[in-house]
């Protein structure tokens, strides 16, 4: 079987990608008046806005639209962060962003790794192929736990190659600005341990995202 390759045209993390890496200081994401939400254990900046970034990096990469070129973290209150916050809110998709990490971790890492392979890398690829940033969920461990979802990731996938069963899916990742070498790597008949993540990370699958 020949190769197998596409990307989004032009799109590059080191172009279009925003500057600063996604770590923020300790900070609410959102006020309730006097009501500071990190007090229930929700809304910490330092918890991560990668959602956020994902989110604004396509949205300016499909209106023609340049980022900022800002290499330092915008401050808690201003008008870059609150418009990442927003875009937060909007990558979780009423929630159901959050219970789909859940339920793809739950069900343990063979379910995980076949669903990769079968459903949402398909679709991830679906969306390279027409020519737009897939945004991808990376789980990092299959837990029934609740609290290991902030683990979890949100990324950008924009090329891959395909050469026999090996398959390498280039990612903009918020935590790594201004690489063009980041990629998921797999084997579409591998087992639950190969799917990994070029920088390291741990990883047990990904989901296509809206």
């Amino acid at each position: 079987m020949s190769p197998a390759a596409n990307a989004v045209p032009g799109f590059l993390p080191s172009t279009h990608g925003l500057r600063f890496a996604n770590r923020f200081p300790p900070g609410p994401t959102v006020r309730l008046g006097p009501i500071d939400p990190r007090w229930v254990g929700i809304g910490d900046a330092s918890a991560g806005l990668c959602g956020g970034m994902s989110w604004f990096v396509r949205e300016r990469f499909e209106t023609g639209a340049p980022v900022p070129t800002d290499t330092e973290v915008p401050a808690n209150g201003t008008p870059l962060f609150r418009m990442l916050v927003r875009r937060q809110v909007l990558s979780l998709d009423w929630l159901r962003a959050p219970m789909r990490f859940w339920l793809a971790g739950a069900f343990g890492r063979a379910r995980l790794g076949r669903l990769t392979r079968e459903v949402d890398w398909p679709s991830i690829r679906f969306d390279i192929d027409a020519g737009r940033p897939a945004m991808v969920g990376l789980v990092r461990r299959a837990t029934v736990s609740p609290l290991d979802l902030a683990k979890n990731h949100q990324v950008l996938g924009y090329a891959y190659e395909v050469e026999g069963d090996a398959v390498t899916l280039r990612i903009y990742d918020p935590n790594w600005p201004g690489r063009d070498d980041v990629s998921i790597t797999f084997e579409m008949g591998g087992g639950s341990g190969d799917i990994r993540q070029s920088t390291g990370e741990p990883l047990a699958g990904i989901l296509r995202l809206a």
